[in-house]
């Protein structure tokens, strides 16, 4: 019996208001009772599911300023996100095209449309996500979320989009935006990487500068709106203009990371070929060097701030997380603090402090000595400051 016909390789689940048909991990465990997704014939991971619970809330923020919204997922496997779009979002989303290459995946997604009663406002289509992009314009919120890199997609994502639509790219090709594979992420953003305590910012910046460049070569303006990262993933969020600037933005967002691993001191420069330090002003350490990357905001304060009040008065209906409320809130927080978070698991271990502080007091403690501080979203050790790491140390630990 083939894969599409065996109905036990499938099973009805509830997530936020849809029903979505989808594998049933069951029937696709190893022997050790292990489930990966990708073994899956149709690609769903529960995972994914706050990542879901905020695009839902963003797509609120953002129809609800521009009145109506035509959605493309364009790699939509089961369909889950942008069904959830749709039917959480219902009187905003006038249109809904579904696309996957997969013939059994654009299957599942039919029957998922039919499931949630999305027929009139949703479609499916099944093949190349790329060349669907080229040949269909005019989308006011495009999402790109692979298996893996956005990289290859986001030409023509940015070229598929409205003007003044949004574009959602999110990245699981951890490892080379993490630092791990510095190599592998000069090739697919052309962007070095570092392993710091802070990964996941520099990652998240790594990949808004490839796509900001993207949107330059076409005569787009990418603007970020939103970003985040928890487990395995990368996700940002632009607005993206059409621009008769020369510049397409770049210049004062665009920059590199010094960073030295002695004493922990790091700081942005400005521009392509900066002059960047040799060796770190606090003593002397090897300096090492990250980027190109985006030095400017990740978030528009207003955007984020709809996005924590929004995603509050959704809470009360009872179908969204409360780990996407926390994210939220923190996001909220930290939309103006300095870039490059620390964590007091690197403070206390580089400093040798009798015992690692909780961020929250640090935040705390830097607070009620005026000095700006917020916590991140990014990790659950990290807090924001821009004092340098020795002042830090002598207002938490009284040295």
């Amino acid at each position: 019996m083939g894969v599409a016909e065996d109905s036990s390789l499938f099973k009805i689940v509830k997530e936020g208001k849809a029903l979505l048909k989808v594998p049933n991990p069951d029937r696709f465990r190893d022997k050790r009772g292990f489930y990966d997704p990708a073994w899956a014939p149709v690609f769903y991971n529960p995972r994914m599911r706050v990542s879901r619970d905020l695009g839902s809330v963003i797509v609120g923020v953002y129809g609800g300023r521009r009145g109506d919204v035509r959605i493309l997922d364009a790699l939509a496997a089961s369909g889950a996100r942008g069904i959830r779009y749709a039917v959480e979002n219902r009187g905003l989303v006038s249109k809904l095209l579904l696309n996957d290459i997969n013939p059994l995946a654009a299957r599942i997604a039919r029957e998922n449309i039919r499931l949630n009663r999305l027929e009139g406002v949703a479609d499916v289509a099944s093949e190349d996500a790329a060349v669907l992009m080229l040949r269909e314009r005019g989308f006011d919120f495009l999402e790109i979320d692979p298996f893996g890199s956005p990289a290859p997609f986001t030409d023509p994502a940015l070229r598929s989009v409205s003007h003044r639509g949004m574009a959602c790219f999110t990245a699981t090709d951890m490892p080379p935006l993490l630092g791990k594979y510095p190599k592998t992420s000069l090739r697919k953003y052309f962007s070095w990487s570092l392993r710091t305590e802070f990964s996941r910012e520099l990652g998240t910046r790594i990949l808004l500068y490839f796509i900001a460049r993207e949107a330059a070569k076409l005569g787009r303006r990418a603007i970020p709106l939103y970003a985040h990262s928890t487990d395995h993933y990368i996700r940002v969020c632009v607005k993206v203009e059409k621009t008769k600037s020369g510049s397409g933005g770049l210049p004062g967002n665009i920059g590199y990371l010094w960073y030295c691993r002695k004493s922990l001191h790091r700081g942005v420069i400005e521009g392509i070929v900066p002059r960047v330090p040799t060796s770190c002003p606090s003593g002397g350490g090897k300096v090492e060097i990250a980027g190109p990357l985006w030095i400017g905001p990740l978030w528009d304060g207003e955007f984020a701030e709809a996005v924590y009040s929004l995603y509050m008065e959704r809470m009360g209906e009872g179908y969204l997380s409360r780990k996407g409320l926390k994210i939220a809130e923190l996001i909220k927080g930290e939309v103006n603090a300095p870039p490059f978070f620390y964590t007091t698991e690197a403070l206390a271990s580089r400093y040798s402090l009798r015992s690692e502080p909780s961020p929250h007091a640090v935040v705390e403690s830097l607070s009620e000595a005026g000095v700006k501080a917020s916590l991140t979203h990014f990790d659950p050790k990290g807090f924001r400051t821009n004092l340098p790491p020795e002042e830090i140390i002598r207002l938490i630990d009284g040295g």
